[in-house]
């Protein structure tokens, strides 16, 4: 009997053995595997007694609603083909690394090369392309559209690039996305829908229904079988019948205007003192500004909407639809610089428009904008006439004088405590717009000019010295900010502000001396120079 019951025991263990496991590896599941991978359970959504339940997080992009579509265009890579030289090879090598702020420096050092291969040329412009569409992925558009703008400006004809900056722009309803610039994108790249759809939107917010429909129906011929652009086009088709319908004319309903309010009115200089041609003690010869305005105060007006700037009118009534293109300008701008810099004003800029005096017909370096800040009263003066019909032109100028309107505010109005050359070199650098002369004067074999010269006022005698001076402020600058970071430059003007010295203050927060700083600058350029 023993024997013949210590059969049936043993086979029973040998059932118990594996259920117990199967019970334990299902409970071990339940408890611990599960809930990693469950799309339901997130590990930022599970919770214990007590615990706040956190939603998971949401990965979809917000499109603001004015825009119509719920999509991005897809940015577009460009095709390298073989590299020109080891060098472009390897800061190939670097941008698919992710190495982005080693790549960007790299090519704005190039830039000064001034290579004419269009070999070079193509490649150097396919490496801003797809850095422009790494740092997208990093950072948003808003951090990728200098880089578009800089694989345009070396190939105008890429398409790629062509694309991707009207992507950039779109999203970020940049001002410089006007009816011109996707009439040029458009010849670039025919067969492209997108184009088409931005400048019927474009048309439809100026009610030109007949020609945005014109484009619509260009779009649905090249794409109308792409389910992203399905949206869009549908939501600019009903904009088009809602501004007029087919075969109807535009009926445009005058309105009475309504009574000007009383607006306050800011104490500013003398017209001899604002109007004229600010003094200019620091950038070279003198140039024809704005003539003195009429004799009348000017009129003041809080800038709509962010606050940023303040618009004064000299000479002429209020053009609110004017100024509100240019501030869209200048808000992008300030955006773009005070994130860069590390500051933001505590007050609104003062922006003088002199509505009866003509903007440059050319301005190749800094000099012609130097002489429209008031280094007084911190305020960027205008002239409007012809501002807007070169975008990038005014673009460019507005640019380098809010950076030095940014510093004489950051300095609290003590500009000359700093030395001239960093005040130059940061409005270079920190607008990152470049400019032709500029570019021009890099490529040439010219002797530098010491920066001790450039420490008080530049009293340059010719054009092509102080266009010296503005490469060697620029260089140094760009020196300093590579070496020892924009937020170690600006405790360095936090000193200088309150009266420590240039060599005292570069001690205290960078650990040289000025002179140090000079020679190891001195060292680094010669080295540049020679490599170019």
């Amino acid at each position: 009997m023993r024997g013949n019951n210590s059969k049936p025991r043993s086979s029973i263990a040998h059932l118990i053995t594996p259920l117990a496991l199967t019970l334990v590896l299902v409970v071990l599941y339940q408890s611990w595997v599960k809930p990693l991978y469950s799309p339901t359970a997130p590990p930022s959504a599970r919770t214990t007694e007590g615990e706040t339940v956190r939603p998971a997080l949401d990965l979809t992009i917000p499109i603001d609603p004015g825009r119509g579509p719920a999509f991005l265009p897809r940015t577009r890579v460009a095709e390298y083909g073989d590299a020109p030289s080891p060098e472009l090879g390897r800061i190939r090598d670097e941008l698919e690394k992710g190495n982005l702020r080693q790549v960007e420096a790299a090519l704005r050092k190039r830039s000064t090369n001034g290579t004419t291969d269009p070999r070079t040329v193509r490649f150097v412009a396919a490496l801003w392309n797809n850095l422009g569409i790494q740092q997208e992925r990093a950072g948003g558009t808003a951090l990728s559209v200098r880089a578009f703008q800089e694989a345009v400006r070396l190939d105008s004809r890429n398409s790629t690039a062509l694309l991707n900056l009207t992507q950039a722009y779109w999203e970020l309803r940049h001002p410089a996305m006007t009816p011109q610039f996707l009439e040029t994108v458009i010849r670039a790249a025919p067969e492209d829908p997108f184009p088409h759809l931005a400048l019927a939107d474009l048309l439809l917010g100026r009610a030109q229904a007949g020609p945005a429909a014109r484009h619509l129906d260009d779009a649905r011929r090249l794409g109308g079988a792409d389910p992203s652009l399905a949206s869009y086009m549908r939501k600019l088709a009903v904009r088009a019948e809602t501004v007029a319908p087919r075969g109807q004319p535009t009926v445009t309903v005058a309105t009475a205007p309504k009574a000007a309010e009383p607006r306050p009115v800011l104490p500013v200089p003398a017209p001899a003192a604002t109007a004229a041609q600010p003094a200019l003690p620091a950038s070279g010869p003198a140039r024809q500004v704005p003539a003195s305005p009429s004799e009348e105060s000017p009129r003041s007006f809080a800038s709509p909407g962010s606050g940023h700037f303040l618009v004064q009118y000299y000479d002429g009534p209020p053009d609110r639809p004017m100024w509100m293109r240019m501030k869209a300008i200048l808000d992008y701008a300030f955006e773009e610089i005070t994130q860069k810099f590390g500051h933001v004003p505590s007050k609104p800029i003062p922006v003088v428009l002199h509505m009866n005096q003509k903007f440059a017909e050319a301005a190749g370096s800094p000099l012609w904008a130097d002489t429209l800040f008031d280094r007084t009263s911190g305020a960027i003066h205008v002239p409007v006439q012809g501002a807007l019909d070169d975008l990038a032109l005014f673009s460019r100028v507005v640019r380098h004088e809010f950076v030095h309107a940014l510093l004489f505010e950051y300095l609290k109005g003590r500009n000359s405590a700093a030395p001239t050359w960093l005040l130059e070199g940061l409005a270079v650098q920190l607008s990152e717009d470049p400019w032709p002369d500029l570019e021009e004067a890099m490529r040439q074999a010219t002797a530098a000019i010491p920066l001790a010269s450039l420490q008080g006022d530049w009293k340059q005698p010719t054009q092509d010295s102080a266009l010296r001076a503005y490469i060697e402020a620029s260089g140094a600058t760009q020196h300093l900010i590579d070496r020892y970071s924009i937020y170690s430059v600006r405790q360095v003007l936090n000193l200088l502000r309150v009266g420590e010295s240039l060599d005292g203050a570069m001690r205290q927060k960078l650990a040289v001396s000025y002179e140090q700083f000079r020679h190891q600058w001195e060292q680094d350029r010669t080295t540049a120079a020679r490599q170019w």
